[in-house]
C-alpha cells in the first residue's frame, strides 16, 4: 500500500514538473517569437496572436471536450493524469502572462527560440508518456483512433495533424520563416521525446546465423559475460538446417564482439541497436552473467 502512494505521489510529481516545464517554454520562448508549436500548442498559440487572450484559456477550452470524449474510450489514469496536466500547464500559462514573467525577444535569432522550445517541449511529452498518459491535443486524438483501429500508425496520424496545424500558421504569421521556425521546433520536439523515451543505457541486438552455435558459447557467456537465446532456423535457399543466437550487448562491446566472430567465418552476422532493456542483463564487470 505504502509503495503505491509513494508511486502516486510520484508521478503527480512529474505531472506537475511536465506542466511547469510545459508553460514556461510556451511562454518565454514561443509567444513573443512569431511562430507556431505543432500541436493543440500551435492552435491556442495562433489564437493569442490573434485576439490577444491568453493560450492558457483557449488550451483549456479545446481539450476539454477532447478529454471529455477520451473518458468513454482511454484508460481512466491516462485522463486523469492528461487532465491535471492540462488544468495546472492552462493555470500556469494564464499566471505568467499576467504577471508579466519575462519573455525571450529574439530579433535575429528566433531559430535559438525554436530550438530551445522544441527540446523543452520534447522533454516534456516525453515525461507524460512515461507516465502512461499525455499532453493532451492531437495526442488524444491519435489515441482514440489507435484504440479503434490498432493497425494504424498513432506516430503518423500526429504528425500528419501536426504539419496541418503548422502550415496554418502561414496565415496567421504571413511569414514563411514562421512555418520554417516551427519545422525546425517540431524535428528538436521529436528527438527531445526519444531522448526521454530511451533507456539510460545503449544496448546492441545481435543475430548470428550459424551452424553451430556451441562454438560460440563459450565466447558469449565467458568473454563478453552475456546470455544468448538460440533459435532453430532454415535457409530459404540452401533448405539447410542452421541456428540463430540472438544475444544483447553493451554498445561498448560491440567491437569485441566483431573481433570474437571473425574467428567464425561461417557465420553471418546482424546488429542493430535496441530502445532499452529491462530484466536480467549484465550492466557491470561485477555482474554475474546468467
Amino acid at each position: 500500500m505504502k509503495k503505491t502512494a509513494v508511486k502516486v505521489l510520484a508521478e503527480i510529481g512529474f505531472t506537475v514538473l511536465a506542466a511547469a516545464i510545459s508553460a514556461f517554454t510556451l511562454h518565454v520562448f514561443v509567444y513573443n517569437n512569431s511562430f507556431a508549436p505543432s500541436g493543440v500548442d500551435g492552435i491556442a498559440t495562433m489564437l493569442q496572436q490573434m485576439t490577444g487572450w491568453s493560450a492558457g484559456i483557449y488550451y483549456m477550452i479545446l481539450n476539454i471536450p477532447l478529454l471529455i470524449i477520451a473518458l468513454f474510450f482511454l484508460d481512466k489514469k491516462y485522463v486523469a493524469y492528461t487532465v491535471l496536466f492540462t488544468v495546472l500547464s492552462s493555470g500556469l500559462i494564464w499566471v505568467l502572462g499576467t504577471v508579466g514573467f519575462y519573455q525571450y525577444a529574439a530579433e535575429n535569432e528566433r531559430l535559438l527560440a525554436a530550438i530551445f522550445s522544441g527540446l523543452l517541449l520534447g522533454v516534456r511529452t516525453g515525461i507524460m508518456i512515461r507516465l502512461g498518459a499525455s499532453t493532451g491535443g492531437v495526442d488524444i486524438i491519435a489515441c482514440i483512433i489507435h484504440k479503434r483501429s490498432t493497425y494504424i500508425n498513432v506516430e503518423r496520424i500526429i504528425a500528419v495533424l501536426c504539419y496541418v496545424i503548422i502550415g496554418l500558421s502561414f496565415f496567421v504569421y504571413h511569414s514563411i520563416n514562421s512555418v520554417l521556425l516551427s519545422v525546425v521546433q517540431m524535428f528538436v520536439f521529436e528527438w527531445g521525446v526519444n531522448l526521454i523515451m530511451k533507456d539510460s543505457r545503449d544496448a546492441i541486438e545481435f543475430k548470428i546465423v550459424t551452424n553451430d552455435p556451441e562454438a560460440l558459447k563459450d565466447d558469449i557467456i565467458h568473454k563478453l559475460k552475456h546470455g544468448a537465446t538460440v533459435v532453430a532456423s532454415k535457409g530459404m535457399y540452401t533448405d539447410e538446417e542452421s541456428h540463430i543466437i540472438v544475444s544483447i550487448v553493451n554498445a561498448r562491446q560491440v567491437p569485441e564482439f566483431l573481433k570474437i566472430i571473425k574467428a567464425y567465418p561461417d557465420t553471418f552476422v546482424y546488429y542493430s541497436k535496441v530502445m532499452g532493456v529491462r530484466g536480467n542483463f549484465r550492466w557491470r564487470k561485477s555482474d554475474e552473467a546468467k
